[in-house]
């Protein structure tokens, strides 16, 4: 912190000693910014983890519940406050950033909610696993009392099957495949 801090303090064209330390810093990787969620290399991993949730749950709504990994589940929060407060015209690295999450489907601004409200696809898919272990089957009652989600959430998924072109939609193909895998009907 004492070398970002004298970095920010400093006239860089005025002392050329400082100046000089700065450049080996820099030559060394030396991060300017800290570890937070703004500086690019934290941007970048924590970018890389929602590529992969979204690889693994088919969508970028990451529950602030998340236990895998509280930092995306931080970061998704994060930078859905930097888009409400972010001029998007007059910041290019925010603007690009902005536009690469909105590439992969991150909701900058949620229409129904927070994502906590939303459990993902993989939740409802291990809550049925869990229904299959208690009861044998996978056909749970529309108005299943214990998990009443569930009950809405069977029916939406053979509409899903009906309506979607399963050659075409790579998501919902590996989905049908799991929910086939653990005995569903259609």
């Amino acid at each position: 912190p004492t070398m970002r801090r004298y970095y920010k303090e400093h006239d860089k064209k005025e002392n050329p000693v400082w100046k000089e330390r700065f450049a080996q810093l820099e030559a060394l990787g030396f991060e300017w910014e800290g570890r937070g969620s703004g500086n690019e290399y934290t941007w970048q991993e924590r970018f890389k983890e929602l590529c992969l949730y979204k690889e693994a749950n088919g969508d970028c709504r990451v529950s602030a519940a998340y236990g895998n990994n509280r930092a995306l589940a931080g970061w998704v929060s994060t930078m859905r406050g930097y888009y409400k407060q972010h001029d998007k015209k007059q910041d290019p690295v925010w603007k690009k950033r902005f536009a690469q999450l909105e590439a992969v489907g991150f909701e900058l601004a949620l229409k129904h909610g927070p994502a906590s409200r939303h459990p993902s696809w993989q939740q409802r898919f291990e809550e049925l696993c869990e229904y299959k272990e208690a009861n044998g089957h996978c056909r749970v009652p529309k108005w299943y009392e214990k998990k009443k989600q569930l009950g809405f959430w069977v029916p939406t998924m053979r509409r899903y099957y009906k309506e979607h072109d399963k050659k075409q939609d790579a998501v919902w193909k590996k989905r049908f495949a799991q929910l086939e895998a653990v005995g569903f009907e259609w």
